[in-house]
């Protein structure tokens, strides 16, 4: 496992979805005494797996303060701080199978996407077959929007699989536990001298939605005990129960545990992956329990995982870890 991977353990959960590629333009109609470009869009017009509960966005080329999405779906909008995101957040969940529009007026003039949202959402056929099942998810593929700049640097480095497996099943919870997979095992094998993760209780009263948190987690990996604020993992599993997709995962890292992994000597300065992330357009925050600016925010956001066939989790502890 690389130490880049380290440094940032929540994005072991980032990665996109079958909804991952739910980026690009509308249909626009601009006029000429505007600059502005729609560069993208998510979903896309014309998609037809967008996920029930994801926000719709209009990338813009340019900040504009005029920038009004218009459209029947309920929701509040918001922008971006560099003014180039103009989002939509929903109010409500849409419905799996069903066409939509959003129209985004500008200064340019209208870009409308039109589009259908994906099976997503529809009831679990058989609840209780979830117990025992194992996800691997697709590192390689993330969308990290925040720390803002570090994604693409972030993703050429998660090379090692992690598996998330489902422990117990009830009508309003459902509780899972994370593990590494042994490096270039093709399907995954769970690596056993790696401790597993062990998740707060996730909600599972909007089944087959879930929700773990939002709740202050200490995490150990690799003998580094990880502190992150405000823990929140999301995701919709499938009918079918093989796969679950439209994640969202966001929480603030205490970066000073992990200083060791790129500093070894005797007294390590707790900036030092503060500034590392500096090089890479992020800033440190305050951490919620001291106030001390050595804390990363992390958000991400389509993240997708499918099932592995016959591979189910076993709990383990560092202390007897199989050496």
């Amino acid at each position: 496992m690389t130490r880049l991977t380290l440094l940032l353990p929540l994005a072991l959960f980032a990665c996109s979805s079958t909804e991952k590629d739910d980026t690009g333009g509308g249909t626009t109609t601009q006029t000429d005494a505007c600059e502005v470009s729609v560069e993208s869009t998510l979903p896309t017009t014309g998609a037809v797996d967008a996920y029930y509960r994801g926000d719709i966005e209009f990338v813009l080329s340019d900040p504009d303060a005029t920038a009004t999405i218009v459209t029947t779906i309920p929701g509040t909008q918001t922008v971006s701080a560099d003014g180039l995101r103009v989002i939509w957040t929903l109010s409500e969940p849409l419905s799996p199978s069903t066409s939509y529009s959003a129209t985004l007026q500008y200064c340019g003039g209208d870009a409308t996407i039109d589009f259908t949202t994906s099976s997503l959402g529809t009831a679990l056929e058989n609840p209780d077959a979830l117990v025992g099942n194992t996800y691997v998810l697709d590192l390689t593929a993330a969308r990290i929007v925040e720390p803002p700049g570090i994604g693409a640097v972030l993703t050429g480095y998660l090379t090692t699989d992690i598996l998330v497996g489902v422990t117990g099943v009830s009508a309003t919870e459902i509780e899972m536990i994370g593990a590494i997979a042994v490096e270039d095992s093709n399907p995954p094998v769970q690596d056993v001298c790696e401790p597993t993760i062990d998740f707060p209780v996730a909600d599972f009263s909007e089944s087959p939605f879930f929700e773990i948190g939002p709740q202050d987690t200490t995490l150990s990996v690799a003998g580094f005990a990880i502190t992150i604020g405000d823990l929140l993992i999301s995701g919709t599993i499938a009918a079918n129960g093989t796969y679950f997709d439209g994640g969202v995962l966001s929480g603030t890292i205490d970066t000073r545990p992990l200083v060791g992994l790129v500093d070894d000597s005797t007294n390590p300065d707790p900036n030092t992956i503060c500034d590392l992330a500096v090089s890479f357009g992020a800033t440190c925050v305050a951490c919620p329990e001291d106030g001390e600016p050595y804390c990363l925010t992390l958000v991400a956001d389509q993240i997708y995982a499918e099932q592995v066939d016959g591979l189910t989790l076993v709990e383990i502890l560092e202390e007897t870890c199989a050496q």
